[in-house]
């Protein structure tokens, strides 16, 4: 893949080693890979919060695997493998953007512990390990995407799995059908602003922390 029509974005995180995560996009979507080569607000969101609460020594991830799923640039998952270099990353996205999660990972030398792979969500796939966490950055923009998603976070997720899902508001009623639907597996709650970075918060864009429901031997 050429990726000289590409810009660079960066974000800032709490690394004094290292304190940017350098990004490729395409915005303009000139190269056609849809929606899922640009950075998005959720995505920002997101990683900030991972990074707000890792600096207040709330999140270890020191031998755990992380899977990102829907990881378009990649800006989550790798921000995330920055800030915890003891863990596993793998970012999973349709076969057309594993290229530029190839490339942001090189660009960002975070091969050590962050790699990339086609997990498309209408296809089954098993993964060689179950994940301890398991993120999701604006995965249900689109209703027919509501379904695969549900379904694949409950073949992939265990018993203790952590899930993070985040999303922007834009179709309310579509929304609240998948949350509705999410909540046929998973238990969760909503992260509220006062646990976000004190900056990088929106009130149109909500984060969940979930985990599957036990279930009850009758």
């Amino acid at each position: 893949m050429e990726f000289s029509q590409y810009i660079e974005y960066e974000l800032e995180i709490s690394r004094a080693d290292e304190p940017l995560v350098r990004i490729l996009q395409d915005p303009s979507g000139v190269t056609g890979c849809g929606v899922g080569s640009t950075v998005w607000d959720t995505g920002l969101v997101l990683a900030k919060y991972l990074d707000y609460q890792t600096s207040l020594g709330n999140l270890d991830l020191s031998g755990k695997t992380v899977l990102e799923l829907g990881s378009g640039t990649g800006l989550v998952g790798i921000a995330l493998g920055r800030l915890h270099p003891q863990c596993q990353v793998t970012l999973t996205d349709k076969e057309e953007l594993v290229p530029l999660l190839n490339r942001n990972i090189e660009l960002n030398s975070a091969t050590d512990n962050t790699r990339a792979q086609c997990l498309d969500w209408t296809s089954p796939t098993s993964l060689d390990a179950v994940p301890d966490l398991i993120i999701v950055s604006d995965g249900i923009w689109d209703k027919e995407l509501h379904q695969p998603l549900a379904e694949t976070l409950a073949r992939l997720a265990g018993s203790e799995t952590r899930v993070l899902l985040a999303y922007e508001t834009r179709k309310f009623d579509e929304e609240a059908e998948f949350i509705a639907r999410w909540s046929q597996t998973f238990r969760f709650r909503d992260i509220k602003p006062s646990e976000q970075d004190p900056v990088m918060h929106s009130d149109d864009i909500f984060l969940f922390d979930g985990k599957r429901k036990i279930k009850v031997a009758e």
